[in-house]
């Protein structure tokens, strides 16, 4: 199997097929507010309800953990284990979500040391109703060559026992990100990808959706900005 899997696929084509869903992504690349509006969308669409884990072990400012008791009102749970210091903790109720008939989400980051975590559950993520799901934002710095992507993904399926994922662009430089400046991230994400595999759906904050949906080629979703905090100029 490649390594770059469903890429025929459009991301809400996924979202149809899957009930468990693995974010992948470095410090920048807006996983987890991606994991929020994925979340979202699924309590809305199905009814079903959502547990949401957030695994990251790097602590960034931006957390969905962070969102737990707004999002609680939609029928989406958000569980995490606080840190003892330094000390990484493992989120109780992971397996128990993965085969239930809840959606279950989990939002991996901090490397190889949150994806050492995941890596316990992999007999349940490598089942056909799971995908693991790498969000690329060109404009970081880890992401400037796809052998620097290849390295990362592979270092980092290595570690959850997995061995292929699905790719989501999400073309950014925050939350004022211009219409030009996404396009031309997917101009980017395109020029990464080429001879590799294609990169079917990308991300998009919703208010510029409109002027630039038929601009891509690509199945766009447009997403909310639940994380942008009022200290943000």
């Amino acid at each position: 199997m490649s390594l770059f899997y469903e890429a025929d696929k459009t991301f809400e084509e996924l979202m149809d097929e899957k009930k468990n869903f693995v974010f992948i992504g470095e410090a920048g690349s807006g996983k987890s507010e991606i994991v929020l509006n994925v979340a979202a969308k699924l309590a809305e669409r199905t009814g079903k309800a959502v547990d949401l884990f957030d695994l990251d072990q790097t602590k960034p400012l931006y957390r969905s953990r962070d969102m737990q008791a707004e999002f609680a009102k939609c029928g989406v749970t958000i569980h995490y284990q606080d840190q003892y210091l330094d000390a990484p903790v493992m989120v109780g109720g992971v397996r128990a979500s993965l085969v239930s008939e809840n959606y279950t989400l989990l939002d991996i980051g901090g490397g190889h040391q949150a994806a050492k975590f995941a890596g316990a559950y992999s007999d349940l993520l490598s089942k056909d109703d799971s995908a693991p799901v790498y969000i690329v934002n060109p404009y970081r710095p880890w992401t400037k060559s796809v052998d620097a992507i290849d390295a990362t993904m592979k270092h980092i399926l290595g570690s959850m026992r997995l061995d292929h994922i699905y790719i989501l662009g999400n073309p950014n430089l925050g939350y004022a990100t211009t219409p030009e400046e996404f396009l031309e991230g997917i101009k980017r994400i395109n020029e990464l990808f080429d001879g590799y595999t294609h990169v079917n759906s990308a991300c998009v904050r919703k208010d510029i959706y409109e002027e630039v949906k038929d601009k891509t080629g690509k199945s766009l979703v447009p997403i909310d900005l639940f994380l942008t905090y009022s200290w943000v100029d």
